[in-house]
């Protein structure tokens, strides 16, 4: 498991690139069709992450995860 370097700050480093890619096309381009499907892509991509992948690595790794978790946030920062 990876904890050093973004994953230290970020538990989901992708997934923060990705919604950070759909704000910035929203707000480049913005019409009320493109901000609808972007609040639908940050969602699925939400939900992804908390309904699969965090349970995926809850059986994989274990109390260790379960440490990182409590230590990094989602999305950004670290937990005091």
């Amino acid at each position: 498991m990876v904890t050093t370097g973004i994953y230290s700050i970020s538990r989901n480093p992708a997934f923060l690139g990705f919604d950070m890619m759909y704000i910035g096309i929203l707000l480049s381009f913005f019409n009320w069709y493109l901000c609808i499907a972007t609040g639908f892509a940050l969602l699925f991509f939400h939900l992804q992450i908390v309904n699969v992948e965090e349970e995926f690595l809850i059986e994989a790794f274990g109390e260790e995860y379960l440490e990182y978790k409590k230590k990094v946030s989602r999305y950004i920062g670290r937990k005091l």
